[in-house]
């Protein structure tokens, strides 16, 4: 049998938990009648996400005209003009944006109207991103390698403001920072990396050292579980990044006494739970 050693920090984070815990409440509360919907996934975990449709939750894929309902913002945060299209489409909107997102959302506005111009480290494509830009008013760039400081970034801008995707890896964000600063040194910087992240990245380096190999549970869409899984092989561990215990395979871990688990912070625990009892039984 396998010893399997797993992280504290596995699981829900508070932001997304509340989140979920609000479009289920709304659920168990509603009126017979009465849909719910999340604009996009609700979170990055493809595994919670159906288990809020087996509830009646259904996701939008996009901007509705009229649609009548409890529509959730999903916890990366929207844009304020697909804010607005949302209230005209005469849904009743619930906020569900991390609190954490919220605040970054709150540091670009403020510097933006102060004269700023805002540069997000992060992925462009991730909602918690466009939406971040969207805040900027076309005054952010986001960037994520040197390369992109390089080439995207105007020189003859002077009031910076620099910012992180919550689920940025540390050491990428001070390293982008450095060439940041080289090119604004009068740039003002906010890490906003969200605590739960930087609490997982550095449990998952204390693990891959104690253990033999390292699972990552989390959806293969969640950047901050991606994350973990990248970190872990960094380390030199043999990592698995599965989102569910069918993804498993007995032979993989021959050879391995113990095996550490980890997980994403939109992953939730009965997910982890099937993981450990599974690698338990080889």
């Amino acid at each position: 049998m396998k010893k399997v050693v797993v992280a504290k920090s596995a699981g829900f984070c508070w932001g997304v938990r509340r989140a979920f815990d609000k479009v289920v409440d709304t659920v168990k509360n509603k009126a017979a009648d009465e849909k719910v919907y999340t604009y996009g996934p609700l979170i990055h975990n493809p595994q919670a996400v159906e288990t809020l449709e087996k509830m009646g939750v259904s996701v939008l894929d996009e901007m509705p005209k009229d649609i009548k309902g409890t529509v959730f913002i999903r916890t990366h945060g929207l844009c304020p003009e697909e804010r607005e299209s949302l209230r005209r489409s005469g849904s009743k909107i619930c906020d569900s944006t991390c609190p954490d997102v919220g605040i970054i959302q709150g540091i670009v506005r403020k510097h933006v109207r102060r004269g700023y111009h805002a540069i997000i480290v992060g992925n462009l494509e991730h909602p918690e991103v466009r939406a971040l830009l969207g805040y900027a008013e076309n005054k952010g760039v986001a960037v994520s390698t040197k390369e992109e400081i390089e080439t995207k970034l105007p020189t003859e801008w002077k009031n910076v403001c620099v910012v992180a995707q919550s689920t940025q890896k540390e050491e990428k964000f001070e390293e982008l920072v450095q060439v940041i600063k080289k090119k604004y040194p009068q740039a003002v910087i906010f890490n906003t990396i969200c605590s739960s992240t930087t609490e997982r990245q550095e449990e998952v380096r204390m693990l891959s050292r104690e253990v033999d190999a390292v699972v990552v549970v989390g959806g293969f869409n969640s950047a901050n579980t991606t994350k973990l899984a990248q970190i872990s092989r960094e380390m030199g561990t043999p990592t698995f990044h599965i989102e569910t215990e069918k993804e498993l395979n007995h032979n993989d871990f021959e050879g391995f006494d113990t095996i550490g688990v980890t997980a994403g912070s939109s992953t939730p625990s009965w997910l982890i739970e099937k993981v450990v009892e599974r690698l338990s039984q080889f």
